[in-house]
């Protein structure tokens, strides 16, 4: 029997799924996952993704055709999806997901290959392909109720010298590397709240005004700190500020804590996961654990579920498909179009 406020990480719920249970699974019984996940709406019967013609009848290798004389098309479980032009069986994809759903903080790629037997270069474009799919959700997200705003700076990390003397004071702006970039993040309070990151060159006004305008609603109330980035967002809605300087939460109780606790997971993956972020592709990572960070109250079973079904209804990747023939995605870093 569960005690009464025991952490949800500690409890049975959180693992009704668990690898011994996975490894019994047979490769139609996977099959059958995507099948279910791709066409949740027909209970796993194929329907046409051109046309949407329902009468459409199975071929050989798991291949299918619609009967509409004006379509024809022939398709499969993942044409069309993140998963499309896939080599991996049904049952290792699944390991796959299931892996990546199960950490915590993350998932790095050489830990995958070794885990599923497979290449570093396959584990890390299906890896990113999962990431450009959780992050795609922030496109319509808008946050409501109490909000909080705040940025943290992550990656090119400057060694310092080993004499004293010639050391120099990393936190000045001419000191930092090129490569160093601030997380911009917006959470929302409340055991069910969202949270939005978009990655930017550094903490400013324009980018702080812009991800408040469009992914926060005019009824909520943003919580920040006294950095003079967050001056502007008084004109969009209510604000509540509290100065580190002289206190982690001020008098009347209001803080930022939500959103640091957000932080503090970001470093442990930097940290003890990835040990590093790559530049380009640092706003999937931050989207990544931002996922994490809201689905943290869900068991692995339904993680897996969850990342399944979204992978097979996001449109094949332009920027990850033939990733190593030489396509590769835009520049991630958000430089103020969307503020115009």
């Amino acid at each position: 029997m569960e005690r009464s406020g025991q952490h949800f990480l500690l409890s049975p719920k959180v693992r009704d799924l668990t690898v011994t249970e996975l490894s019994r699974i047979q490769e139609r019984t996977a099959y059958k996952w995507f099948r279910q996940a791709r066409w949740p709406e027909t209970d796993g019967e194929a329907y046409c993704p051109h046309c949407g013609n329902l009468r459409c009848y199975e071929m050989t290798r798991s291949r299918f055709k619609c009967s509409a004389k004006e379509c024809g098309s022939v398709f499969t479980v993942t044409s069309g999806t993140a998963f499309a032009w896939r080599k991996l069986p049904f049952k290792k994809m699944l390991f796959a997901i299931w892996f990546v759903a199960n950490s915590v903080k993350g998932k790095a790629a050489l830990q995958l290959s070794r885990e599923l037997g497979v290449q570093y270069k396959t584990a890390w474009v299906l890896l990113m392909k999962l990431r450009e799919t959780v992050a795609s959700r922030r496109d319509e997200m808008v946050l409501d109720g109490e909000v909080e705003i705040d940025g943290k700076y992550a990656g090119g990390h400057v060694r310092p010298e080993n004499r004293a003397e010639d050391r120099v004071d990393r936190r000045l702006k001419e000191n930092r590397s090129p490569d160093r970039l601030c997380i911009l993040a917006i959470r929302q309070r409340g055991v069910s709240g969202r949270t939005f990151t978009r990655v930017i060159r550094e903490e400013d006004g324009d980018a702080a005004w812009a991800a408040v305008r469009d992914h926060v609603s005019r009824n909520a109330k943003v919580f920040a700190d006294e950095h003079g980035s967050y001056n502007d967002v008084v004109g969009l809605n209510r604000m509540g500020r509290v100065n580190h300087s002289e206190a982690y939460s001020s008098e009347d109780g209001t803080n930022t804590n939500v959103v640091e606790s957000f932080f503090s997971r970001i470093q442990r993956a930097y940290v003890g996961i990835h040990h590093r972020f790559s530049t380009r592709y640092l706003d999937w990572y931050a989207a990544d654990i931002a996922w994490r960070e809201d689905m943290r109250r869900t068991s692995n079973g339904g993680l897996t579920r969850s990342l399944l079904g979204q992978a097979l209804k996001r449109p094949t990747s332009r920027s990850l498909c033939g990733y190593w023939q030489g396509n590769k995605p835009p520049d991630l870093i958000w430089e103020g179009s969307a503020a115009a």
